[in-house]
């Protein structure tokens, strides 16, 4: 039966990965924003899978693929960018004139 489930899961991956566009599995080919909410909705699909029926190489293979996509972030960058809000700003200005 899991043999059966896993050819199904590796199917399916194949079947999305064939489906896609040149952008979508080039990340030199999309903006950094895009690739990071590719790779957020990638985390969040493997958030809401069902780990207790996978056997020890699904498992493997998932954890391997969360690596590479926390690997992929850092070598860009893209996991250390900080905003902040006008709102935010002005406080901390705010704050800055009281204190002195």
């Amino acid at each position: 039966m899991k043999k059966i489930k896993y050819a199904l899961f590796i199917g399916l991956i194949g079947l999305t990965s064939l489906s896609a566009t040149a952008s979508e599995t080039d990340p030199k080919n999309t903006n950094p924003k895009e690739r990071v909410e590719q790779l957020e909705s990638r985390v969040h699909e493997i958030w809401e899978m069902d780990f207790s029926d996978m056997d020890k190489e699904e498992k493997a293979a998932i954890k391997l693929e969360l690596k590479e996509i926390k690997k992929e972030l850092k070598e860009e960058g893209l996991d250390s960018k900080v905003s902040i809000s006008i709102g935010a700003i002005i406080i901390i200005l705010l704050l800055l004139i009281i204190i002195t």
